[in-house]
């Protein structure tokens, strides 16, 4: 029994850890120790903490991450100190700055400044670091050796000091690297008691030719040598850029653009050109219409009817860029569905499926119900603006109806009684047909009047068509709307309503 309730826990400890991203145990570091508590399994977020042992100094992150099964950033290094002896000085004829020699412990990046006894000579610098556990230490050169004949010679480099048949012990010449070359070591050797001490070496720069660069479309900045190659000093660095209509090839990254000079061959990166594939879009067109696009160029959107280019920028254009289309091209659907239900009340007309922007819908509310807010909503871009709503008033008659080309007289209420009246007229130059007064009754209003334009008719308009009134009026004919004006041709009479 109880060995399988270990295999199953183990079983259930399995499925919970393989849900959960792993890291393996954080490794050990070379004079370091984990500080942070330890754990049996450490899952995607748990973090260590590193500690370098006394003397020892940190170079990265103290805390690492178990991030989806490996730990980031890189693991981190305890550099070592560099130790100098007393009895070291005193063999190399050196002193600590201010005359002293002593045992030290030195940090590593940490410096210090040397000096020799007054019958030697330094060689520069006297200043130096610790890196590492590792630190270079100045020459002491006696002043009373043997003299060097000659001055040694390097490879592409010329000498920039006096050039003299012999040398005193103690005394150095200067060396300068050729154009493009770089020094690698001192820039000067001593003489010490009859020979050199080391010469530096120019290292050769790294040459790329200006007719690959233009065959892969890299741009050459603006002031650089004109000749036919390119030069890059050794340990210098040279960022290329693809020429404008071109982009690194999709198997290349942004680093790959940076020539390191290092000793060995550059790579140089390789351009495409910048192109566009026709966009689709739906509910919409565009123009021009071509079979590829290039860098630069543009595209005007035209969407169907109902149908809005977002995100709109003033001019419905589009540019072809090293990303794609820019903004991308999208027509959408800025139509309003069926406008909402109104309780105790209803829609005027009939309900369509979709609206166009700025369409309006008017309410109506049921007997006995008042409308509150505006009669009608309007359709903005997929909404509605807001509705109204139908309040009980009791039997009561709402705000009156309105009448096209048509005012009431007195100043409207808000609510009606049974049996109360209201006037309308109609604006100018309209005649109305029907009662200008309405009546509330038991919250319905009875018929209310309609205003008509009166009919016109020119004198040119009637010598035109061969017809002439019975009766001789002004410049134009007026009838009134809903009355009859009697005509006659030239030959016989009409009538005509």
């Amino acid at each position: 029994m109880k060995s399988w309730l270990f295999w199953a826990a183990g079983f259930l400890l399995w499925i919970y850890c393989s849900s959960q991203r792993v890291c393996e145990e954080p490794p050990d570091i070379n004079f370091a120790e984990i500080v942070s508590e330890k754990k049996a399994t450490y899952l995607e977020n748990d973090r260590v903490q590193y500690r370098c042992n006394p003397g020892y100094v940190l170079e990265g992150s103290e805390w690492i991450l178990c991030n989806g099964q490996e730990w980031t950033p890189r693991l981190p290094k305890c550099l070592a100190p560099c130790s100098i002896t007393k009895e070291q000085l005193a063999t190399e004829n050196l002193f600590l700055f201010g005359g002293r020699r002593r045992t030290q412990l030195i940090q590593s990046n940490r410096s210090l400044v040397f000096q020799c006894s007054e019958e030697y000579i330094l060689t520069v610098p006297s200043v130096r670091k610790c890196v590492d556990g590792h630190m270079d230490l100045p020459l002491c050169i006696s002043k009373s050796g043997r003299n060097c004949s000659g001055s040694p010679r390097i490879e592409n480099g010329d000498i920039i000091t006096l050039s003299e048949q012999q040398y005193r012990s103690g005394s150095s010449v200067e060396f300068r690297c050729q154009k493009y070359y770089a020094m690698e070591g001192q820039n000067r050797s001593f003489c010490d008691n009859g020979t050199w001490t080391k010469v530096p070496v120019c290292l050769d720069p790294c040459t790329i030719p200006r007719a690959k660069l233009e065959r892969q479309k890299i741009e050459v900045k603006v002031g650089m040598d004109v000749s036919e190659n390119i030069y890059v000093q050794h340990g210098r660095s040279m960022e290329l850029t693809c020429r404008t209509g071109y982009v690194l090839a999709a198997n290349s990254s942004q680093s790959d653009s940076i020539i390191h000079c290092d000793g060995t061959p550059p790579v140089i990166p390789r351009c495409k050109e910048i192109t566009c594939n026709p966009p689709r879009i739906s509910n919409g067109s565009f123009r021009p219409q071509r079979t590829i696009y290039h860098d630069g160029d543009l595209l005007r959107i035209q969407c169907d009817h109902g149908f809005n280019y977002e995100p709109d920028n003033g001019e419905r254009v589009v540019e072809c860029t090293r990303n794609g289309w820019s903004p991308s091209p999208k027509c959408v659907d800025v139509r309003c569905p069926p406008p909402p239900q109104l309780p105790n009340g209803q829609i005027n007309g009939i309900i369509k499926e979709r609206y166009l922007p700025m369409e309006r819908v008017s309410y109506r509310c049921r007997s006995g119900y008042s409308l509150i807010g505006r009669a009608f909503i309007t359709c903005l871009k997929q909404r509605w603006t807001e509705a109204p709503r139908c309040a009980d008033i009791g039997g009561r008659c709402g705000r009156p109806p309105h009448v096209d080309d048509g005012d009431i007289v007195e100043i409207p209420n808000s609510y009606y009684n049974t049996n109360d009246r209201v006037t309308y007229q109609c604006q100018h130059r309209y005649k109305m047909i029907g009662s200008p007064r309405v009546t509330c009754q038991n919250g319905y209003w009875s018929q209310t009047p309609t205003c008509r334009v009166p009919c016109t008719a020119s004198e040119e308009d009637m010598r035109q068509h061969k017809i002439k009134l019975r009766w001789k009026p002004d410049d134009k004919i007026h009838s009134e709307a809903g009355r009859e004006v009697d005509f006659e041709c030239e030959r016989r009479s009409v009538s005509d309503g």
